[in-house]
């Protein structure tokens, strides 16, 4: 599907930040804070987490690529690939649209010149703008029982597990991501477009271009 986009919502920073930001209700305003109960969480992962602890375990290594890959649309865009995990949605549609839950907040990736943009997620930080799509926690419930999506997506655990994949330089900044592979899920035949880099022309025929 195509990735529409809009500049973020949120203040532009002048760094990217690393993997030990963290969250506290402290950091979001007044009733944001109370996201809705679930039993238990949709995968378990482990406290202390680095990357190589993720390469050696491939479910914890899928779920990753599924949340980098979720999170590099922008807020509000529209999809039709759901991660295996979601769960089977009440909307009888084929698409589905991402949001953000509140305490999370979309971020542009470092980008060459003329090349796709790429998001990320953040934790909200005070000074961020208010929520757009999604104000209060209860619209966050509604969304996830009519779309399928946890009551968990990308709470605190699953930002600090995606952050951990982002591409980094050697002295630990976020950098731009790689063009290839574009994306971690073959293409259905004849659905939908993908958006390709810039980088990636020279490589199609020109009628593709």
């Amino acid at each position: 599907n195509t990735r529409p986009y809009s500049f973020p919502t949120t203040p532009e920073s002048s760094g990217f930040s690393d993997v030990s930001e963290c969250f506290t209700v402290a950091d979001v305003p007044l009733g944001l804070s109370e996201p809705p109960a679930q039993q238990r969480p949709t995968f378990h992962i482990p406290q202390n987490l680095t990357q190589s602890m993720v390469e050696a375990d491939p479910r914890l290594k899928r779920l990753q690529q599924d949340l980098l890959n979720l999170t590099s649309f922008n807020d509000n865009s529209t999809l039709r690939w759901r991660p295996s995990w979601f769960i089977e949605p009440k909307s009888s549609s084929r698409f589905w649209t991402l949001h953000n839950p509140l305490h999370v907040v979309t971020e542009l990736l470092p980008q060459h010149h003329l090349g796709e943009p790429v998001m990320t997620r953040r934790f909200r930080r005070p000074g961020d703008a208010p929520p757009v799509y999604l104000k209060d926690w209860k619209a966050w419930k509604r969304y996830c029982d009519l779309y399928g999506v946890p009551y968990d997506f990308l709470c605190e655990d699953q930002v600090r597990l995606l952050r951990l994949g982002l591409p980094r330089r050697e002295d630990g900044m976020i950098c731009v991501p790689p063009s290839w592979p574009l994306y971690p899920e073959p293409q259905p035949f004849s659905e939908s477009n993908y958006i390709l880099d810039p980088d990636t022309y020279y490589s199609l025929p020109r009628k593709f271009h």
